[in-house]
């Protein structure tokens, strides 16, 4: 190239890129004449800073940087040339494409139709799943109770006495709700119809001198009314009737009759 540039190579790309704060890549691209990671006014503008910063005469290096993109400009245009001349000889072939793109389109609605029937197949072992996922997932809103379902017979535990056998002459002075995990809880009030909710998994009391109309998300708790626990085991969605001090679990459709025909 020439005696310069020679001895930019001998001053080397990492200490040209501390003086002239060129980037290495690019000081390292000139010196091994690489003009492909640069533009044609980024490089002779490198020229020019190293002419300036080394007082030397790159003439030689931006002649062939000059060059090379005059190259590159006359490729481009003779792309461009048989880029125009292409459609001409396209004409003909229209008809291949229309098949091909049948071909194609034959193909995505036989793959549609495979894949939407090997969904239908699927598609019961995946409800099986979500069910089983659903059973043991502690809700946090109402829950959607399927009315076919039948309440499990709740398991009771030989003691304490059940709740039926107390005192009805006694006065009921507490009605207290513990869940063993967390439970969705919805009450109705039957004096006034008005509905309350709440998630909780602490110890919860009710008002024992009215009554209600209780639904839970599952059934894995246990109720205390005036000092008498009743267990119960049921993972499922249980709803009890408390009226004139008497709890009751009762079924669905007993639930809505007591509730006006609303399910809550």
């Amino acid at each position: 190239m020439s005696e310069y540039f020679d001895k930019l190579k001998r001053i080397g790309a990492q200490k040209i890129h501390e003086n002239t704060h060129i980037s290495r890549l690019h000081v390292e691209s000139i010196l091994e004449e690489d003009f492909t990671k640069m533009t044609k006014i980024q490089l002779l503008g490198f020229i020019s800073i190293l002419e300036r910063e080394y007082g030397l005469d790159l003439e030689a290096l931006k002649n062939s940087a000059i060059k090379y993109f005059q190259d590159i400009q006359e490729e481009e245009g003779e792309k461009d040339i048989k880029i125009f001349l292409v459609p001409k000889r396209r004409r003909n072939l229209t008809p291949i494409y229309l098949v091909v793109v049948f071909m194609i389109f034959i193909s995505i609605v036989f793959v549609s139709i495979r894949v939407s029937s090997s969904n239908e197949k699927v598609s019961p072992i995946d409800n099986r799943v979500i069910q089983s996922a659903k059973s043991n997932i502690e809700p946090i809103i109402e829950p959607k109770v399927d009315e076919n379902i039948t309440v499990p017979e709740v398991i009771q535990e030989p003691e304490p006495e059940p709740i039926a056998n107390i005192d009805a002459n006694k006065e009921i002075t507490s009605f207290k709700i513990l869940p063993k995990v967390k439970v969705w809880l919805g009450y109705v009030d039957l004096g006034t119809h008005k509905k309350y909710q709440k998630t909780f998994k602490d110890e919860f009391d009710l008002d024992p001198s009215k009554d209600w109309l209780l639904a839970f998300g599952h059934g894995r708790l246990q109720i205390e009314i005036n000092g008498v626990v009743k267990k119960y085991k049921n993972k499922k969605n249980v709803r009890f009737s408390y009226i004139d001090g008497k709890l009751e679990e009762i079924s669905l459709e007993e639930f809505k009759r007591l509730n006006k025909g609303s399910r809550w």
